[in-house]
């Protein structure tokens, strides 16, 4: 799976460790919807697309991502409150459970 950060010079971009919690939250809530939804297309999630705004912590599926892992996964991915979320780890779990 690829992640593709956009605005990194953001004055309001997320610390380093925020933004690794984001991406780890991201690409476990990726593989939870390809399990549940087509488990079979888990071969493919190194063709899986990611980009995140830790700006604003919006994250979408890129149109590089073809179909149908695109619209399974866009369908089904729940936004994070990316500045809010990550303030310790219970809200990490409870983002990740979501």
């Amino acid at each position: 799976m690829e992640i593709i950060w956009k605005n990194l010079k953001d004055k309001r971009a997320l610390h380093h460790e925020r933004k690794i919690n984001l991406e780890y939250a991201v690409r476990l809530q990726v593989v939870r919807i390809l399990i549940k939804e087509a488990e079979h297309l888990m071969d493919y999630l190194s063709l899986v697309v990611v980009q995140i705004d830790p700006g604003n912590g919006n994250v979408s599926i890129h149109r590089d991502t073809p179909e149908p892992l695109y619209s399974k996964i866009a369908n089904n991915l729940e936004q994070p409150v990316a500045r809010d979320v990550f303030t310790d780890s219970s809200s990490l779990s409870a983002a990740v459970n979501a």
